[in-house]
């Protein structure tokens, strides 16, 4: 641990303290003991604020040290600014630094590091413990490092022959040896690093050249002076106890930029992880030879049946310096398999971090459990030879049929909710989530909106122990979206009977689109089109809503008003003859309870709490901490809300298809772990008669791109719906779980439209492009692909694409924007993602365009972007940033 030189202290060890920092009517029963306060929270934003203002420096090798013990765990926050403008005397959310406090009612000192170098100068200080909770504070301090100076200029650290050159910050133990520098985690979030001085943008690689013998994930950590806090970009590792180089290509995470402060290493993911550093080199362009490295090689569908069509998919990248010359490959198929056709074959050469994918359609003739393999050559390459394992089976059913077989209903001790996220209609949609093959649904890439896949869907869930989904459900001001998974397809299906529904209102809405007129309107449409259903849930004959964002409601409306509102919205209902309205508040923790209680609402439940049991920064925790946070939230809840709970639980999180390697992913998810969190809350249902709703709700059936879904795929089968079958139901656990290709009806995909260019014309179809967000739905008129924006955020999602951006330079467009009124000038942006980087606006270019009815064309550099590298996997237009504009788009194509 580095020497430390104080630049600021506080001891709250007498009244005295309180004339400096004051607290807000949330920390009560305040009294000095023990050399500290002891104080108790009692609503969800407990504040102590530092009344004078500082004026100290702000550098990076600083930290701030809370002395503190703590009555239950939680995650508490430092506010920081070098301002005290409004609107919040300064403190803004994106100037915060969280930390994980231990709820053991021991002393801890928690060593937080902010890295606010970007503000300069701080002028003020806050510090938030979390709601509903005891806590004792001895002394908050700032801190600074010794010994840290950046040595000019360096690029390259080296750490062997006994020299290392970083050191440990936090949680890390380092050992100097001949051959490296051995760095063990001691905390999560630990890491090594040292300062340094780099332009983000010009040198874009960190070579990491490290031995690792059961580590397979560690992570860069930096700081920059563009962005608050600590980043991390995590990379993989190959585990095998050789030296090796991984080029990382910092442009994959959006804040390397600007310049780089701090860089540093965080060697695992879990206490006890060890690796050995030997160098870390920063440069412009990547090192070494040809590195080709498997990333997924196996059959694609789920659970595969004999004599079915079965997609064999090789993906390559090259993480090596030099391009790959001359790739080929042989697939060994054993011998009851044959190729029906080669679906793609990729170009010879492959550079740095592009991929290389082939594709083979096979065919089983009988059952077989086992392993194949492919071999990858290149001409300045090490042979590559990888494996898999499968198993295909025989059809369950000999005679093919024309539905899908009736429900055989189980029925469950408690009911079992499920969220449904309604986002899978189209090929762009679906984009994201291909790259991830462990998540492709048994059903394939379907589309949603058939009845025959709301069928699929409801007899799975039924014979599982499953009595209702709750649909993620869109409203702005009127204008609805993503409607058609309950519109066409479940209202339409043949099986709606057996499974029960009602709505999430996922009103994560713009500010200032909330009124009291617009909840009469919203209460309107669901008692028209859905509360009179014979299937809508019901608790205390009161048909059921969940609104997602309280917050948004009472930003809008006040507290007050979200109250009369409620109260109007329920007359509306009896006045419809339904009794009343059931409204369920989504919180984040306990401390929530007590407003959204005077608030009107009935009861609270959560759609997630992805972050319980995460410890520090560290973006990779494993599912079993999130398992018991759960159930510490559960308890929290329903010792201090004066409103009943429905408890939640969590299906997982892995949010990397929607937001990159940089994603919070909870790892080790499996369906024994899910069945051990079913009977945790299980058993909290049975011990909790009081305060608890009879009811569990579980996030989610098919939140694919969040990483949380329990509908059967093809990493583990049909293996979550069992679980909540073993758990919830007294069935048998032996039961048959028909798929498709079991009865020989194929479920509707959507079309995975393959290109020669990538140039898409609209004259007959959307080419692939018919779906985005914040648009009514897009159609083909007059040769162009049309829609109208509902919001300030419309978007048109391009398909899957595998387009290598070195090879492509502009896009071009040609498109119509139409409004009422005068011509008005707007602008628009190109996104797209990459293997490892989510849409974001690192990964985007911006363009004028003029709201006047006449059809013109733009040209976009987006070589001038220098993340426009890689294997480009989604392209997505937002047309402009407004609603009310009717957008028409003939053409999107890119150039050289």
């Amino acid at each position: 641990m580095n020497q430390t030189r104080t630049e600021a202290e506080w001891r709250f060890d007498s009244p005295d303290v309180l004339k400096a920092w004051r607290a807000n009517d949330e920390v009560s029963d305040v009294r000095f003991e023990d050399g500290g306060m002891r104080f108790r929270t009692t609503g969800s934003d407990p504040i102590l604020e530092y009344i004078p203002l500082l004026d100290l420096q702000a550098v990076p090798h600083q930290a701030i040290e809370i002395e503190m013990k703590a009555s239950k765990p939680g995650v508490a926050e430092l506010f920081w600014s070098n301002t005290t403008q409004s609107p919040y005397g300064g403190f803004l959310p994106e100037k915060r630094t969280d930390f994980t406090v231990k709820g053991d009612g021991q002393w801890h000192t928690y060593r937080v590091f902010p890295f606010w170098q970007k503000e300069g100068r701080i002028v003020r200080l806050r510090f938030d413990p979390y709601g509903i909770g005891e806590f004792h504070l001895r002394a908050i301090r700032i801190v600074r490092l010794e010994g840290l100076a950046v040595r000019e200029g360096q690029r390259d650290f080296l750490f062997h022959g006994n020299r290392a050159d970083w050191v440990a910050w936090h949680g890390t133990q380092m050992q100097t040896t001949p051959n490296g520098t051995q760095l063990r985690l001691t905390e999560p979030d630990g890491f090594v690093g040292g300062r340094v001085s780099i332009e983000a943008e010009r040198f874009q690689i960190v070579a990491v050249r490290l031995r690792s013998s059961g580590v397979k994930r560690c992570a860069l950590v930096f700081a920059t002076t563009e962005a608050y806090g600590l980043q991390q970009h995590a990379f993989d590792v190959i585990p095998d106890g050789k030296s090796r180089l991984y080029n990382i290509d910092m442009l994959d995470s959006r804040s390397w930029s600007g310049e780089v402060v701090m860089l540093g290493i965080r060697p695992g993911e879990r206490v006890g992880d060890t690796v050995t550093l030997e160098e870390v080199r920063i440069a412009s362009e990547p090192l070494g030879a040809p590195d080709l490295q498997v990333l997924f090689f196996g059959i694609e569908d789920a659970l595969p049946r004999v004599q079915s069509p079965l997609t064999v998919t090789l993906r390559v990248i090259n993480r090596g310096g030099q391009p790959a010359k001359g790739m080929r490959v042989s697939l060994q198929l054993p011998p009851m398999a044959r190729v029906l056709q080669p679906l793609q074959s990729p170009a010879a050469d492959v550079r740095f971090g592009e991929e290389a994918e082939w594709r083979w359609l096979v065919s089983f003739s009988h059952a077989w459990k086992g392993s194949f393999q492919v071999q990858i050559r290149a001409a300045n390459a090490p042979v590559v030879q990888v494996g898999t394992t499968a198993e295909v089976t025989p059809r369950l059913v000999k005679a093919k049929l024309r539905t899908v077989p009736a429900p055989a209903p189980v029925t469950p001790k408690y009911p079992v909710g499920v969220y449904y996220f309604p986002g899978w209609r189209s090929a762009g949609q679906w984009a994201p989530i291909t790259r991830f093959p462990e998540r492709k649904p048994v059903l394939g890439w379907y589309r949603e909106g058939d009845p025959q896949i709301a069928d699929w869907h409801i007899k799975w869930a039924v014979e599982h122990g499953i009595a209702f989904f709750v649909y993620d459900w869109y409203w702005v001001q009127g204008a609805r979206a993503l409607e058609h998974a309950l519109h066409e397809g479940y209202f339409k299906s043949n099986y709606h009977r057996y499974l029960q529904f009602c709505l999430l209102w996922a009103n994560h809405n713009p500010p200032n689109t909330s009124s009291h007129e617009d909840c009469l309107a919203v209460t309107r449409y669901w008692i028209e089109h859905y509360f009179h259903r014979p299937e809508h849930l019901r608790i205390d004959g009161k048909p059921v809503v969940v609104i997602f964002t309280p917050y948004q409601l009472r930003a809008d409306m006040g507290s007050d008003g979200v109250r009369r509102a409620f109260d109007a919205m329920r007359e509306e209902c009896v006045r419809a003859g339904l009794g009343g309205l059931h409204i369920l508040a989504c919180i984040g923790g306990a401390g929530e309870a007590p407003l959204v209680a005077r608030e009107g609402y009935d009861a609270v439940t959560a759609y997630n709490w992805p972050h319980l049991g995460v410890v520090g920064d560290t973006r990779w925790a494993p599912f079993d901490t999130l398992i018991e946070g759960y159930r510490q939230q559960w308890e929290s809840i329903v010792q201090n809300s004066p409103i009943p709970l429905l408890p939640p639980v969590c299906g997982g999180w892995d949010s990397r298809p929607w937001h990159g390697q940089d994603a919070l992913v909870r790892y080790g998810r499996t369906p024994d772990k899910f069945k051990k969190h079913l009977q945790d809350a299980l058993q909290f249902l049975q011990q909790h008669r009081r305060n608890v709703i009879p009811m569990i709700l579980i996030e989610a059936w098919n939140e694919w791109g969040e990483g949380s879904y329990i509908e059967p795929h093809r990493e583990f089968g049909f293996g979550y719906l069992d679980a909540i079958r073993e758990v919830f139901t007294s069935a048998s656990p032996k039961h048959v779980d028909l798929t498709p290709a079991d009865i020989g009806l194929p479920a509707p995909q959507v079309e995975m439209v393959s290109f020669a260019q990538p140039r898409w014309e609209f004259t007959r179809t959307g080419a692939g492009w018919d779906h985005g967000m914040n648009l009514t739905e897009p159609h083909i008129e007059d040769s162009a692909l049309t829609a109208i924006t509902t919001s300030n955020d419309p978007a048109f999602f391009g398909p899957p694409v595998r387009i290598t951006a070195g090879r492509y330079r502009k896009i071009r467009l040609r498109m119509r924007l139409e409004a009422q009124g005068q011509p008005l000038e707007d602008m628009a942006q190109v996104f797209w993602t990459t293997r490892s980087m989510g849409e974001s606006e690192a990964t985007s270019v911006r363009f004028p365009v003029r709201v006047d009815g006449q059809w013109r064309e733009y040209v976009l550099s987006l070589s001038e972007n220098p993340r426009w590298r890689g294997t480009v996997t989604r392209l997505r237009l937002d047309p402009c940033t407004r609603a009310g504009v009717k957008v028409q788009i003939s053409r999107i194509e890119l150039l050289p």
